[in-house]
């Protein structure tokens, strides 16, 4: 680290401070009113932050946060991972999904509207991506290990295969939308070839995308949704731009996964509602064999 490091890295971290003090005061001063929030509430790894940054850069009169969890036993799971720590300097994330859990139960679901946005991508893309950002969770050397060239993919694969919780996100339409908010997600047929849907319910309305056509549909989901134009997507936290990239592109490149493990992630409810069989295929070809 070389002397100019630090005073960036202080500054940095003043700025994140400030930054995440602001949204906490926003929350809080939102939350005293029945006024509408609108909330990026998804899996992580799936645009989260491109969308939270695309809509707050839209100049909309709502309030944007982003929460990965609000289901009860989740967010206590993870506040306890944090207990020794002093809340400021719990990830602002969690922080918001503690607030906004809060409320909830204290108020329920429908003593405001609710305007929320959910982000789905191919489970498979998704854990890999995951993995690599929180790699130091599973190798907890990593960092060593790596400058002495000690990690290859067969070893990376191997800790990924064995040590990731590959389910755990599975779940998350039932605990996160259909428990938390009382949506009935599954119980509506996804428009696959747009790539996005809008359902709406009392006090509740939920857009979901797919990241895959994201690109292409975020214009017409918005305009569906909130009746806005979202100019342009502020593509940001994309796993290449992390210190692991060469690392996560060329696992990502060799990476041949085993049929069973595919099975477990591509017969599921999950799968089978967001993806044509066509594309369920395609992704088992893409992770069965290497480019």
């Amino acid at each position: 680290m070389s002397l100019l490091d630090t005073p960036r890295r202080l500054l940095h971290e003043w700025s994140t401070r400030r930054k995440n003090q602001r949204t906490i005061a926003a929350l809080e001063s939102q939350l005293e009113t029945r006024d509408p929030i609108l909330l990026v509430h998804q899996m992580g790894r799936a645009g989260s932050m491109t969308t939270v940054n695309s809509l707050r850069q839209a100049g909309l009169t709502l309030p944007v946060f982003h929460t990965h969890t609000l289901y009860p036993e989740t967010v206590r799971e993870r506040l306890a991972l944090v207990a020794q720590l002093p809340e400021s300097r719990h990830p602002l994330n969690l922080r918001v999904s503690r607030r906004i859990a809060a409320e909830l139960e204290a108020r329920g679901n429908r003593y405001r509207p609710w305007k929320l946005v959910t982000i789905f991508r191919d489970p498979v893309a998704r854990n890999i991506s995951e993995f690599f950002l929180s790699i130091e969770d599973y190798i907890p050397d990593f960092a060593r290990l790596d400058r002495q060239g000690r990690l290859d993919h067969a070893q990376l694969l191997d800790t990924f295969l064995e040590k990731f919780p590959h389910e755990q996100r599975l779940g998350w339409v039932e605990r996160e939308l259909e428990t938390v908010f009382d949506l009935d997600v599954y119980g509506q047929t996804f428009a696959r070839q747009e790539g996005f849907q809008v359902i709406r319910a009392d006090g509740v309305d939920l857009l979901i995308l797919r990241i895959e056509h994201l690109n292409q549909s975020f214009q017409a989901a918005f305009r569906d949704f909130l009746g806005v134009e979202i100019p342009d997507l502020a593509h940001t936290h994309i796993t290449e731009q992390d210190p692991t990239r060469a690392m996560y592109r060329d696992f990502v490149r060799g990476a041949v996964l085993p049929s069973t493990y595919l099975d477990r992630m591509y017969d599921t409810d999950f799968a089978g509602h967001f993806y044509t069989p066509e594309e369920i295929a395609a992704f088992r070809r893409k992770w069965s064999t290497p480019e």
